[in-house]
């Protein structure tokens, strides 16, 4: 799928940095399953296309995401838990994704492109799951932030009983699940779920400042293998992780990126991973 199929989301593009934003405003960007087939080929395009270097996911209408769309909750429910798959296609994994990766919602963790989840308003139910499986979270002050299974008569949905604790440590992570309670962006930052928190209409402009800074400032090559050694390598034990790691050191010691990063030492100079690539501006 092309980004200039989509119809639930919109992607723009300059300087290294994807902004892609769910564009369901008249429903609060509620989650549906186009919109989820569209954001995999999202980060799809991110994870193959040279003129990104970061993700910064977001939402327009001033609510990053409400959750799964309360209609088709309400069909799910009267048709006895029955539901049907998008028939859309979807991308492929990275080459080399291990088998405990090839889920739906884990995708973000298997491409090389860091992801910055950008929140505003409500973020929610299934707006939570998409978040958490950010690398990075921003959020406004004033954030509604909750997981809101248990209200649902839900469980923890999609990985997130394992994700979540490994965040915020197991106490914290119960207390999440078990009351659904709703934090703003200060307390979920006190937590570490969030790693930047910001006034009311700062948080995008912060995120793609920092996504900008990433992009320019960071080997893309750099962050393509640690996003790996972070997210893919947990799955190895540690013998394994440890030998890639020393074959990735000898890689890099053959790259560009580290002539650069040598020349800015020398010349002491900020580093530039963007000057020889083509990150003109995009919108699609």
């Amino acid at each position: 799928m092309d980004i200039e199929d989509f119809t639930e989301l919109e992607v723009a593009i300059e300087a290294g940095v994807a902004v892609v934003k769910l564009n369901r405003p008249d429903r609060r960007n509620a989650w549906s399953g186009r919109m989820a087939v569209e954001y995999r080929w999202a980060l799809h395009h991110a994870h193959t296309r040279s003129d990104v270097r970061v993700v910064v996911l977001t939402g327009a209408g001033g609510d990053f995401c409400v959750g799964a769309d309360s209609r088709t909750l309400d069909a799910i429910s009267a048709d006895g838990g029955r539901y049907a798959v998008e028939p859309l296609p979807l991308p492929p994994y990275p080459e080399g994704t291990p088998d405990e990766l090839r889920h739906n919602h884990a995708y973000p963790l298997t491409i090389g492109t860091p992801v910055i989840a950008a929140l505003t308003g409500a973020c929610a139910g299934a707006g939570f799951v998409l978040a958490s499986y950010a690398d990075l979270r921003f959020a406004a002050r004033d954030c509604r932030i909750t997981t809101s299974f248990a209200k649902l008569g839900l469980p923890a949905e999609y990985g997130i009983g394992w994700l979540l604790p490994r965040m915020v440590g197991l106490p914290a992570a119960l207390e999440l699940l078990y009351t659904a309670r709703v934090l703003d962006g200060a307390e979920a930052a006190r937590l570490g779920w969030v790693q930047r928190c910001h006034e009311p209409g700062e948080v995008l402009v912060r995120a793609v400042e920092f996504a900008a800074d990433l992009a320019r400032g960071s080997s893309a090559e750099s962050l393509r293998v640690m996003k790996r050694q972070v997210f893919v390598d947990a799955t190895l034990d540690l013998g394994t992780a440890y030998t890639r790691s020393v074959a990735d050191m000898n890689s890099a010691l053959r790259h560009p990126d580290m002539r650069e990063g040598l020349a800015a030492l020398r010349e002491r100079r900020p580093t530039d991973f963007l000057a020889d690539s083509d990150t003109s501006a995009e919108k699609l």
